[in-house]
């Protein structure tokens, strides 16, 4: 019983193999006839082998899914890349896959050899790699073939990069462009960087190169404060205060995002350890310290001889002593602010001039065009100014309270003509008329 039973299971075993050995047979086979219908250039005769090479696949036992597969493979190796991207999308999900990232392959190498078509070879490519789900490899891999065709390729490799959300290879141009050393591949790689979002990187780069408005555009956007900060300190070493003033206020806006109140704190502070009165209230009242803000915009007002104003606002504050010493000091206060006035007056009648800046001192300085303009109108007026600041000296002087002394000093030495006629010390006269040059009056800040 044994006996017989272990024959029947050898039997079965044999049947079995044999079918396969004759369905592999019919598999290869179906493989000859297809390569013989490519071989045929009657359309007819070929499509009607492929067909035949079709029937003996299925004969084998081949699914439909996996002749799709071969016969997409088939197309693939001649060239035909519209009827492999058929097949293949009849495949099975790895056999589409894999087929149609091949087929996107093929596009792309077509494409680096025919420009006229490349834009559209290339759309095709990457059809094909979001139908198989390797959009970003695709993208990356034609950046990488326009990359490596040289500089004049890059905004092509670029475009691809950044369709595939490769940071890291964006980098590796803009790093190109930075070895170049020129202005413009400086400008290039700057872009590369803000577009990718690496804000410090790009800023950093044009902080290095003195492009400090670009500079500043990257850290602003990115809200980095450490660069930010330095480009505030930098515009007000060129004079630009208004300009670095706007970006403080950026910073407290960032700070106070992550509700980091030391940061906004210290940087008012810092303002009024110079006594940037105005600004410092600004901060104040832009992080939502009223009480702050108040009091350092009397300050301001102070210092800007608006006296009704500053007793006003500092009511209720800690600086009943200064209330006092407006009241004490009322006559010199109001000639020192009719000498602003006048002094105000004459800097919104100053022509307009074009800046430059000195490549000495990297400062802005007037345009050398425009000198002889700004010496022909304050020579009319330097007698007048000397006389302006002599007022200036003998009230100032008079001051006694030593914290409102020192307030009129450092608002008045925004003048520049203050700082040269006066002593910057004492404010006792320095100049005399006759002493006293033409550009020793100028009273605006260049």
């Amino acid at each position: 019983m044994n006996i017989r039973l272990t024959h029947i299971c050898c039997c079965i075993v044999l049947l079995f193999a044999c079918t396969g050995a004759f369905a592999q047979k019919d598999v290869e086979k179906g493989k000859e006839k297809l390569k013989e219908a490519f071989s045929q250039k009657d359309n007819a005769k070929k499509n009607e082998m492929i067909q035949k090479a079709m029937e003996t696949f299925q004969k084998g036992g081949l699914k439909q899914q996996e002749i799709n597969v071969i016969l997409g493979d088939a197309f693939l190796e001649h060239g035909e890349l519209q009827q492999a991207e058929t097949k293949y999308g009849s495949a099975d999900k790895a056999g589409k896959a894999e087929g149609l990232a091949k087929v996107g392959d093929a596009w792309v190498e077509q494409a680096m050899g025919d420009e006229k078509q490349e834009t559209k070879m290339l759309d095709k490519a990457m059809k094909d790699y979001t139908k198989a789900g390797k959009a970003k490899d695709g993208a990356t891999g034609i950046g990488d073939k326009f990359y490596e065709r040289g500089e004049k390729y890059y905004p092509k490799a670029v475009d691809y990069y950044f369709r595939a959300q490769d940071t890291p290879s964006v980098t590796k141009v803009a790093r190109d462009y930075e070895k170049q050393g020129t202005t413009e591949g400086v400008n290039q790689a700057f872009e590369l960087y803000k577009r990718s979002g690496l804000y410090k990187k790009a800023g950093d780069l044009a902080w290095d190169n003195k492009q400090y408005l670009k500079a500043y555009d990257a850290y602003s956007t990115g809200e980095v404060t450490e660069g930010m900060r330095k480009c505030a300190e930098q515009f007000y070493s060129l004079g630009q205060e208004s300009e670095a003033q706007n970006i403080y206020l950026k910073m407290v806006e960032s700070y106070t995002k992550t509700a980091n109140t030391e940061a906004i704190e210290k940087l008012a502070q810092e303002n009024v350890s110079v006594m940037n009165y105005g600004f410092a209230s600004r901060i104040y009242d832009k992080a939502g310290n009223l009480n702050a803000a108040k009091k350092y915009h009397g300050l301001y007002s102070l210092m800007n001889l608006d006296l009704d104003s500053a007793k006003e606002l500092l009511q209720g504050t800690d600086q009943a002593g200064l209330i006092k010493a407006i009241d004490a000091n009322s006559k010199n206060l109001n000639a020192l602010r009719d000498v602003k006035m006048q002094f105000d007056d004459w800097v919104k009648q100053q022509p307009p001039v074009s800046i430059e800046i000195d490549p000495e001192t990297n400062k802005y300085k007037v345009a050398t065009k425009d000198e002889q303009m700004l010496v022909d109108y304050y020579k009319v007026l330097k007698d007048q100014i000397s006389d302006q600041c002599g007022i200036i000296s003998k009230n100032v002087m008079a001051i006694s309270n030593p914290e409102l002394k020192k307030m009129l000093m450092k608002r008045f030495l925004d003048y520049p003509a203050v700082g040269k006629v006066l002593d910057k010390q004492t404010f006792a006269v320095k100049l005399t008329k006759s002493t006293t040059q033409v550009k020793d009056v100028y009273l605006k800040k260049i």
